[in-house]
């Protein structure tokens, strides 16, 4: 790992657990320093990259409506319990999962025989079932946001991912959330779009309030700010079809991150995100300018 260095003696473990710790306020600036990381933010970028710009939740990037809860965040909590914990509030969050694999790690360095081997699956699991399907996409979306500290912050915990699914036993499967899947982005009607296209399991991306902001200024649109929903709908109101379009390009963009991931042990689950990420970038190019529930139109760019 590029900085493996300025961490010298750091379990695999112990790194992990480190790297989640980092996702909470007010990183430890001593911890960053052993891992070569730069000085963290003031608090109020916290906030904005972890709470307002992304969600650090299985369920908002694994599930149906792309909100936390629901039947993905029950799949992490079920989780929880065959391993014999009460899930804690937020079970589905990054911070804790981390946290969670670091200490099935530690305790499987101390056993041996069968319970070595239990914890080992179990570990497994964890990775490839409850990390791998969302993590290397939120990432992506931290790293997209600029911060210098959280985006450094991003790429080392996508290296020690990649690690850690490098001591595993190689899958070519799908981790069951992804197999099980919602059905791909809609852009049948303007319902459809913004119900699919803001749930990153559906369309294989993730649509930022900044990623609108953008929109709007590079459109010359007027920005309606608020929940994604309104501030999009704002901008389809106003421009329809130039809105897909800059949509399209940003599907696109991700298919390309997506793409990118796809050697070594990601390889499976990366090419799942980018052929959603595709398919959305093709839909919206074929969107309707209207539908029944009301106009899509706006003018033509």
């Amino acid at each position: 790992m590029s900085r493996r260095s300025a961490a010298e003696g750091t379990t695999r473990p112990e790194l992990l657990r480190a790297l989640g710790r980092l996702a909470d306020p007010a990183p430890d600036h001593q911890l960053c320093e052993l891992l070569g990381l730069p000085a963290p933010p003031p608090a109020h970028v916290h906030t904005e990259v972890f709470l307002l710009q992304s969600h650090p939740y299985a369920s908002v990037h694994l599930g149906a409506d792309g909100l936390m809860g629901g039947e993905a965040g029950a799949r992490v909590a079920d989780f929880w319990r065959t391993l014999g914990f009460e899930p804690p509030t937020g079970a589905d969050r990054l911070s804790p999962l981390l946290t969670l694999y670091a200490d099935l790690g530690e305790e499987e360095l101390r056993s041996d025989g069968h319970r070595r081997r239990a914890l080992a699956s179990a570990r497994g699991a964890l990775a490839w079932e409850h990390l791998v399907p969302w993590v290397p996409t939120y990432l992506g979306v931290v790293v997209r946001l600029g911060d210098p500290f959280y985006g450094a912050w991003a790429r080392l915990l996508l290296e020690a991912l990649e690690v850690e699914l490098s001591t595993l036993p190689e899958r070519a499967d799908l981790p069951r959330a992804l197999a099980a899947s919602p059905p791909p982005c809609d852009a049948g009607t303007r319902t459809a779009l913004l119900e699919s296209l803001l749930a990153p399991a559906r369309s294989g991306i993730v649509v930022t309030r900044a990623d609108l902001v953008e929109a709007g200024r590079d459109l010359g649109l007027a920005v309606r700010l608020g929940e994604r929903r309104y501030t999009l709908g704002g901008l389809l109101d106003q421009d329809a079809p130039a809105t897909l379009r800059w949509l399209g390009r940003l599907a696109a963009g991700w298919g390309e991150y997506h793409q990118g991931l796809a050697t070594g042990p990601l390889a499976p689950v990366a090419r799942w995100w980018a052929s959603r990420a595709r398919h959305t970038a093709g839909a919206l190019t074929t969107a309707p300018a209207t539908d029944a529930e009301g106009s899509m139109a706006g003018s033509s760019a």
